[in-house]
Protein backbone atom coordinates (compact mmCIF):
# COMPACT_ATOMS: atom_id res chain seq x y z
CA UNK A 1 0.00 0.00 0.00
CA UNK A 2 1.56 3.12 -1.01
CA UNK A 3 1.74 5.86 1.28
CA UNK A 4 -0.34 8.41 -0.53
CA UNK A 5 -3.63 5.60 -0.27
CA UNK A 6 -2.53 4.78 3.22
CA UNK A 7 -2.87 8.34 4.37
CA UNK A 8 -6.23 8.95 2.26
CA UNK A 9 -7.25 5.63 4.12
CA UNK A 10 -6.84 7.08 7.46
CA UNK A 11 -9.21 9.91 6.49
CA UNK A 12 -11.59 7.97 5.30
CA UNK A 13 -11.36 5.85 8.39
CA UNK A 14 -11.96 8.76 10.72
CA UNK A 15 -14.92 9.73 8.23
CA UNK A 16 -16.49 6.50 8.21
CA UNK A 17 -16.34 6.35 12.29
CA UNK A 18 -17.83 10.22 12.30
CA UNK A 19 -20.45 8.82 10.27
CA UNK A 20 -21.40 5.96 13.12
CA UNK A 21 -21.46 8.68 15.72
CA UNK A 22 -23.18 11.30 13.57
CA UNK A 23 -26.22 8.63 12.67
CA UNK A 24 -25.87 6.28 15.56
CA UNK A 25 -25.15 3.27 13.21
CA UNK A 26 -22.49 0.60 13.66
CA UNK A 27 -20.10 -1.13 11.98
CA UNK A 28 -20.78 -4.60 9.97
CA UNK A 29 -20.20 -7.52 12.59
CA UNK A 30 -18.09 -9.10 9.75
CA UNK A 31 -14.80 -6.54 10.06
CA UNK A 32 -13.34 -7.72 6.39
CA UNK A 33 -16.39 -6.09 4.58
CA UNK A 34 -15.81 -2.73 6.39
CA UNK A 35 -11.95 -3.21 5.75
CA UNK A 36 -13.17 -3.95 1.65
CA UNK A 37 -15.83 -1.52 1.53
CA UNK A 38 -12.84 1.45 3.47
CA UNK A 39 -10.42 0.91 0.71
CA UNK A 40 -13.24 1.08 -2.28
CA UNK A 41 -14.21 4.55 -0.88
CA UNK A 42 -10.75 5.54 -0.54
CA UNK A 43 -9.68 4.78 -4.14
CA UNK A 44 -12.88 6.97 -5.49
CA UNK A 45 -12.05 9.54 -3.67
CA UNK A 46 -8.06 9.28 -5.09
CA UNK A 47 -9.24 8.75 -8.36
CA UNK A 48 -12.55 10.83 -8.60
CA UNK A 49 -12.58 13.25 -6.29
CA UNK A 50 -15.44 12.18 -3.55
CA UNK A 51 -16.48 8.86 -1.53
CA UNK A 52 -18.47 7.50 -4.14
CA UNK A 53 -20.04 4.16 -3.34
CA UNK A 54 -17.81 1.76 -4.35
CA UNK A 55 -20.25 -0.68 -4.87
CA UNK A 56 -21.69 1.12 -8.08
CA UNK A 57 -19.75 2.54 -10.88
CA UNK A 58 -18.46 5.93 -11.37
CA UNK A 59 -20.55 7.52 -14.39
CA UNK A 60 -19.67 11.15 -15.48
CA UNK A 61 -16.55 13.39 -15.91
CA UNK A 62 -16.73 16.46 -14.58
CA UNK A 63 -18.28 16.32 -10.60
CA UNK A 64 -21.69 18.61 -12.47
CA UNK A 65 -22.40 15.57 -14.48
CA UNK A 66 -21.44 12.65 -12.00
CA UNK A 67 -24.50 14.80 -9.77
CA UNK A 68 -26.84 14.57 -12.56
CA UNK A 69 -26.16 10.98 -12.96
CA UNK A 70 -26.81 10.35 -9.42
CA UNK A 71 -23.87 8.92 -8.89
CA UNK A 72 -24.13 7.61 -5.08
CA UNK A 73 -21.54 9.42 -2.83
CA UNK A 74 -20.84 7.98 0.84
CA UNK A 75 -23.05 7.74 2.67
CA UNK A 76 -25.49 7.99 0.04
CA UNK A 77 -29.47 9.40 0.43
CA UNK A 78 -30.88 5.57 -1.31
CA UNK A 79 -28.64 4.04 1.95
CA UNK A 80 -29.89 6.57 4.36
CA UNK A 81 -34.01 6.60 2.97
CA UNK A 82 -34.57 3.19 1.74
CA UNK A 83 -31.46 0.44 2.89
CA UNK A 84 -30.65 0.81 5.88
CA UNK A 85 -34.10 1.96 7.39
CA UNK A 86 -35.98 -1.44 5.55
CA UNK A 87 -33.08 -3.65 5.50
CA UNK A 88 -30.81 -2.51 8.47
CA UNK A 89 -27.45 -2.41 6.29
CA UNK A 90 -26.80 0.18 3.61
CA UNK A 91 -26.01 -1.83 0.06
CA UNK A 92 -21.86 -2.03 0.62
CA UNK A 93 -22.67 -3.46 4.14
CA UNK A 94 -20.58 -0.91 6.06
CA UNK A 95 -23.51 0.78 7.83
CA UNK A 96 -25.46 -0.89 9.67
CA UNK A 97 -28.21 -0.60 12.61
CA UNK A 98 -27.90 -1.89 15.89
CA UNK A 99 -30.76 -4.47 15.64
CA UNK A 100 -29.27 -5.42 12.65
CA UNK A 101 -26.17 -6.27 13.94
CA UNK A 102 -27.80 -8.13 17.45
CA UNK A 103 -29.60 -10.40 14.61
CA UNK A 104 -26.35 -10.97 12.89
CA UNK A 105 -25.79 -14.41 11.70
CA UNK A 106 -22.64 -15.74 9.91
CA UNK A 107 -23.71 -18.08 7.36
CA UNK A 108 -21.58 -20.94 7.13
CA UNK A 109 -21.45 -22.67 4.17
CA UNK A 110 -20.68 -26.62 4.01
CA UNK A 111 -18.87 -27.22 0.87
CA UNK A 112 -19.05 -31.25 1.73
CA UNK A 113 -22.50 -30.87 1.50
CA UNK A 114 -22.55 -29.32 -1.87
CA UNK A 115 -20.25 -31.46 -3.28
CA UNK A 116 -22.47 -33.96 -2.72
CA UNK A 117 -25.10 -35.02 -5.88
CA UNK A 118 -23.58 -32.42 -8.64
CA UNK A 119 -24.20 -33.87 -12.11
CA UNK A 120 -24.25 -31.92 -15.31
CA UNK A 121 -28.01 -31.55 -15.32
CA UNK A 122 -27.90 -29.61 -12.41
CA UNK A 123 -25.58 -27.14 -13.23
CA UNK A 124 -26.04 -26.41 -16.82
CA UNK A 125 -29.57 -24.73 -16.36
CA UNK A 126 -27.60 -22.24 -13.82
CA UNK A 127 -25.82 -20.53 -16.65
CA UNK A 128 -29.41 -19.63 -18.46
CA UNK A 129 -30.18 -17.44 -14.94
CA UNK A 130 -29.77 -13.67 -14.78
CA UNK A 131 -28.14 -14.26 -11.44
CA UNK A 132 -27.43 -16.78 -9.23
CA UNK A 133 -26.43 -16.77 -5.32
CA UNK A 134 -23.48 -17.91 -2.85
CA UNK A 135 -24.84 -21.17 -3.07
CA UNK A 136 -25.18 -21.68 -6.65
CA UNK A 137 -21.77 -20.65 -7.79
CA UNK A 138 -19.97 -22.86 -5.08
CA UNK A 139 -21.98 -25.74 -7.23
CA UNK A 140 -20.66 -24.14 -9.99
CA UNK A 141 -16.37 -24.11 -8.75
CA UNK A 142 -17.25 -27.23 -7.58
CA UNK A 143 -18.73 -28.77 -10.76
CA UNK A 144 -15.75 -27.41 -12.79
CA UNK A 145 -12.90 -28.95 -10.70
CA UNK A 146 -15.17 -32.20 -11.29
CA UNK A 147 -14.87 -31.47 -15.13
CA UNK A 148 -19.00 -31.45 -15.06
CA UNK A 149 -19.05 -27.96 -16.34
CA UNK A 150 -16.59 -25.31 -17.94
CA UNK A 151 -17.14 -21.51 -17.55
CA UNK A 152 -14.97 -18.65 -16.62
CA UNK A 153 -14.95 -16.25 -13.18
CA UNK A 154 -14.71 -12.90 -13.93
CA UNK A 155 -14.10 -10.04 -10.65
CA UNK A 156 -15.09 -6.55 -11.87
CA UNK A 157 -13.77 -4.52 -9.25
CA UNK A 158 -10.88 -2.48 -8.73
CA UNK A 159 -7.18 -3.74 -7.93
CA UNK A 160 -6.77 -3.13 -4.43
CA UNK A 161 -10.57 -4.46 -3.32
CA UNK A 162 -9.30 -7.79 -5.40
CA UNK A 163 -5.99 -7.85 -3.13
CA UNK A 164 -7.78 -7.36 -0.31
CA UNK A 165 -10.05 -10.32 -0.69
CA UNK A 166 -10.38 -12.64 -3.90
CA UNK A 167 -12.92 -15.66 -4.64
CA UNK A 168 -10.70 -18.91 -5.23
CA UNK A 169 -10.89 -20.29 -8.65
CA UNK A 170 -11.20 -16.12 -10.08
CA UNK A 171 -10.25 -16.59 -13.85
CA UNK A 172 -9.62 -13.18 -14.53
CA UNK A 173 -9.75 -9.29 -13.24
CA UNK A 174 -11.36 -6.63 -14.99
CA UNK A 175 -11.87 -3.43 -12.99
CA UNK A 176 -15.13 -1.75 -14.17
CA UNK A 177 -12.75 1.54 -14.28
CA UNK A 178 -10.97 -0.14 -16.82
CA UNK A 179 -13.53 -1.85 -18.49
CA UNK A 180 -13.03 -1.29 -22.26
CA UNK A 181 -9.52 -3.03 -22.37
CA UNK A 182 -10.41 -5.65 -20.17
CA UNK A 183 -13.29 -6.50 -22.62
CA UNK A 184 -10.71 -6.83 -25.08
CA UNK A 185 -8.50 -8.98 -24.07
CA UNK A 186 -11.19 -11.77 -23.48
CA UNK A 187 -12.97 -10.79 -26.99
CA UNK A 188 -12.36 -14.56 -28.29
CA UNK A 189 -14.14 -15.99 -25.13
CA UNK A 190 -17.65 -14.84 -26.23
CA UNK A 191 -19.47 -18.19 -26.84
CA UNK A 192 -17.90 -19.34 -23.16
CA UNK A 193 -20.08 -19.29 -20.15
CA UNK A 194 -19.19 -16.21 -17.82
CA UNK A 195 -19.95 -15.47 -14.02
CA UNK A 196 -19.37 -12.00 -13.17
CA UNK A 197 -18.77 -10.45 -9.65
CA UNK A 198 -18.28 -7.52 -7.87
CA UNK A 199 -18.71 -6.29 -4.14
CA UNK A 200 -22.22 -6.82 -3.72
CA UNK A 201 -23.65 -7.60 -7.14
CA UNK A 202 -24.68 -3.65 -8.88
CA UNK A 203 -21.22 -2.87 -10.69
CA UNK A 204 -21.13 -6.79 -11.90
CA UNK A 205 -24.78 -6.25 -12.97
CA UNK A 206 -23.82 -3.58 -15.29
CA UNK A 207 -20.82 -5.48 -16.76
CA UNK A 208 -23.24 -8.32 -16.93
CA UNK A 209 -25.59 -5.50 -19.47
CA UNK A 210 -22.47 -4.23 -21.60
CA UNK A 211 -21.29 -7.59 -22.48
CA UNK A 212 -24.45 -9.15 -23.49
CA UNK A 213 -24.72 -6.40 -25.49
CA UNK A 214 -21.61 -6.87 -26.98
CA UNK A 215 -22.11 -9.51 -28.43
CA UNK A 216 -21.12 -12.52 -25.14
CA UNK A 217 -23.26 -15.37 -25.47
CA UNK A 218 -23.84 -16.29 -21.54
CA UNK A 219 -23.12 -14.14 -18.79
CA UNK A 220 -24.85 -14.65 -15.10
CA UNK A 221 -24.13 -11.93 -12.39
CA UNK A 222 -23.61 -13.50 -8.63
CA UNK A 223 -26.39 -11.71 -6.52
CA UNK A 224 -25.14 -9.81 -3.83
CA UNK A 225 -21.47 -9.94 -5.14
CA UNK A 226 -18.49 -11.21 -2.80
CA UNK A 227 -20.26 -9.93 0.36
CA UNK A 228 -22.80 -12.96 0.02
CA UNK A 229 -20.29 -15.35 -0.84
CA UNK A 230 -19.39 -18.10 1.49
CA UNK A 231 -17.15 -20.32 -0.52
CA UNK A 232 -13.34 -20.65 -0.25
CA UNK A 233 -11.52 -17.25 -0.74
CA UNK A 234 -8.06 -16.05 0.36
Amino acid sequence: MDKQFEKELEKTNKFVSLVYDKMNLFPNPNKEINDITAKGLTSNKLKHGSRYCPCFVVIGETREEKKKLNDRVCPCKPALEKEIPEDGICHCGIFCTSSYVDNYVKVDVSMVEHKLNLNSEKLNPLFKKDEINSVELVDLLDGRNSRLVNFILIDVREVIENDTKMIIGMDYLIPTSDLGNGLDSISDKKEENIVVHCHSGSRSAKVQEIMKSIGFKTVVNLSGGIVSYGGETK
